[in-house]
């Protein structure tokens, strides 16, 4: 498949410009305005989970205990349950007392990567920042078919199927999409359908507006030369 050039933008049904998520009363759910781009081979989006923490969680930030998020991902066709996409990130940062420095690890299908930072608002920015993660596969993102993304963020994850399935997948290098999904692909009909809320010091679920790649536009006939 042809891929066109970098960073080229998929067309909106909304505004692209991130923005704090709003509450949509009728299903429980967080609505948040995000941005999504084509680069290569992937479909990436920008956005956050940043509402996961309120004001005693994020105080909490600095008394040398770890903070943990794990945040789920799953694109899938508009008014449809069956997810195209899944993605599994995991993020941790812990404040070093003596130091004081916040030391942040973030995993996910790209590897570990691990960070300092001074200030809370920047390790809270580390825990729930989404800058251009890869969602799925160009392959997998029909042309003029309207999808949507939900993601769930769960603030210190106490079950014991979560904290494992997170081990599984970070030891396996945190690939696989659906192919791996195990409990936590099943996991979307149970957080998104039938609204069983996994457990943990905070849990926010959120939807973001439909998108849409567009048609490629033919490219232009070259003009033919005088004989």
């Amino acid at each position: 498949m042809v891929i066109r050039g970098a960073l080229l933008g998929l067309a909106m049904v909304a505004t692209l410009a991130v923005r704090p998520a709003v509450a949509d009363d009728e299903r429980g759910l967080e609505k948040q305005t995000m941005k999504f781009t084509e680069r290569g081979p992937a479909i990436l989006l920008t956005g956050n989970v940043t509402s996961v923490f309120d004001a005693r969680a994020y105080e909490k930030l600095e008394n040398g205990l770890a903070s943990t998020v794990v945040i789920r991902i799953w694109v899938y066709p508009e008014n449809r349950a069956r997810p195209t996409g899944f993605v599994l990130l995991h993020r941790q940062c812990v404040y070093d007392l003596w130091a004081e420095i916040y030391a942040c690890a973030l995993s996910g299908p790209g590897g570990r990567r691990t960070y300092k930072v001074k200030f809370r608002a920047e390790a809270l920015k580390m825990l729930t920042a989404l800058d251009q993660v890869a969602i799925a596969d160009v392959k997998e993102v029909e042309v003029e078919e309207r999808y949507v993304v939900a993601i769930v963020a769960e603030l210190n994850p106490v079950s014991k199927e979560t904290l494992a399935e997170v081990r599984r997948w970070l030891s396996e290098g945190s690939g696989g999409g659906l192919d791996r999904g195990g409990s936590f692909f099943g996991s979307f009909v149970s957080v998104f359908v039938n609204l069983k809320i996994p457990e943990a010091d905070r849990v926010v679920r959120i939807r973001s507006q439909p998108f849409y790649r567009p048609r490629p536009k033919p490219a232009p006939a070259r003009p033919r030369e005088e004989p």
